[in-house]
């Protein structure tokens, strides 16, 4: 039996691929899975636009820390977060102490293009400067991360597989 001996969290810019890794990651391990922006939709009944349009950014940030909280604490477990979990001291404290962080990077502008819709895309659909984002929590993702692995020209299974092959490596995954 497949054993993760701490949460692994997926952190990254919008459009790296987190979710999908996520998914792969954890079927191909044969461990839970958890999307932070699927739990927060469940638990509030609209999404991360819909949360970012009726509460404000500090409002759905608040909404993002107590999503992050909870799915912690259901761990181990590969652990997907939104781009702008690492906004907040909190959460990047919370990703330190209960888990690994692992870092699915590729530029600003290679990022942007693999996003489809604006629509589940808050802070795209109201106008950020995507460049002063990605200036502002690039260092906060290279703080957080334990590794760092780069997405470019990689399939979701090739980047899955080498993910894994770093969590045996440093005794967090057992097969």
């Amino acid at each position: 039996m497949a054993v993760l001996t701490k949460n692994v969290f997926l952190i990254g810019f919008m459009g790296v691929g987190k979710t999908t890794v996520a998914r792969r990651l954890a079927r191909d391990m044969g461990v839970a899975s958890i999307d932070v922006d699927a739990y927060m939709h469940r638990k509030h009944g609209k999404d991360a636009n819909q949360l970012f349009k009726q509460r404000g950014e500090k409002g759905l940030r608040r909404a993002e820390a107590q999503a992050l909280a909870e799915c912690a604490s259901m761990g181990p477990a590969v652990i997907s977060c939104g781009e702008g979990i690492v906004a907040l001291a909190r959460n990047r404290e919370l990703i330190e102490r209960t888990g690994f962080a692992v870092l699915l990077e590729s530029s600003a502008a290679s990022s942007l293009a693999r996003v489809k819709s604006l629509r589940t895309r808050p802070l795209l659909a109201h106008g950020c400067d995507t460049d002063l984002l990605w200036d502002q929590r690039k260092p906060l993702y290279d703080a957080v991360a334990c590794v760092t692995v780069d997405v470019r020209d990689k399939g979701t299974a090739a980047v899955a597989c080498e993910i894994a092959s770093l969590l045996q490596k440093r005794g967090i995954y057992r097969p």
